[in-house]
């Protein structure tokens, strides 16, 4: 009977949070806040030829091989993929385990040096598995990508992305250009998730989540005319 009122209060709390995230559709949740403030202050403007950060034997690397991006026509059906993730590679001595769950938070300076503000939200929102939590053994690696895409919203260019929970995030009014562009990983607000696992067919309390706020460097990208 104990065992059942901890698992109840346990997914009461789960519920908490979703309900949290649904009456929050055009604002950052707390998580994402804290976590673009926290990365962001680890990213130094100046720009870099290397697109990885390693700390205590984690190494964090951008992917974004598309460097030049042609802009769309602005039509309703013109869209161009653009392929963002972050790879994750264990290079210490033991496991470690990191989640795709609300800790990736992309960071986006205009030609001028500013930065854009993140726009998005969410009006529902979908509970990890364990799948999402992958637990890392030395010299194992896994990347976590963002399904983003170019294209006009109101005759603004934007780049949007959905991050597999629900959510939709966007940087607007992009302009030809050199932009740049980091990647961060942010769970230090989260020390426990409560992950589905569908072979015990319940939630599953995972505390061994990498809690440490990191950010890739700045690497440029260029957005040009047709």
């Amino acid at each position: 009977m104990r065992n059942f009122l901890i698992f109840c209060l346990a997914l009461a709390l789960v519920l908490v949070g979703q309900i949290t995230h649904f009456l929050m559709p055009t604002e950052l949740s707390a998580t994402e806040d804290l976590g673009m403030k926290k990365f962001a202050n680890l990213i130094s403007v100046e720009s870099t030829d290397s697109n990885a950060v390693e700390v205590d034997g984690i190494r964090f690397e951008s992917l974004i091989p598309q460097r030049v991006l042609t802009i769309p026509p602005n039509r309703p059906d013109a869209q161009i993929p653009v392929q963002l993730g972050l790879r994750i590679t264990n290079q210490s001595q033991k496991p470690v385990r990191f989640t795709r769950y609300d800790t990736l938070f992309p960071l986006l300076l205009e030609p001028n040096g500013q930065r854009l503000q993140l726009g998005g939200g969410r009006n529902w929102s979908a509970s990890p598995g364990v799948s999402d939590c992958p637990l890392l053994q030395p010299q194992e690696s896994v990347t976590f990508f963002l399904d983003a895409r170019l294209f006009w919203q109101d005759n603004l260019l934007r780049l949007e992305w959905a991050d597999g929970f629900g959510g939709i995030w966007f940087f607007d009014d992009l302009k030809p250009g050199t932009y740049r562009i980091a990647l961060g990983y942010s769970n230090s607000s989260t020390p426990v998730l409560w992950a589905y696992d569908p072979e015990i067919k319940t939630f599953r309390k995972l505390t061994d989540l990498w809690r440490v706020p990191v950010a890739t460097p700045l690497v440029e990208f260029r957005l040009v005319q047709r």
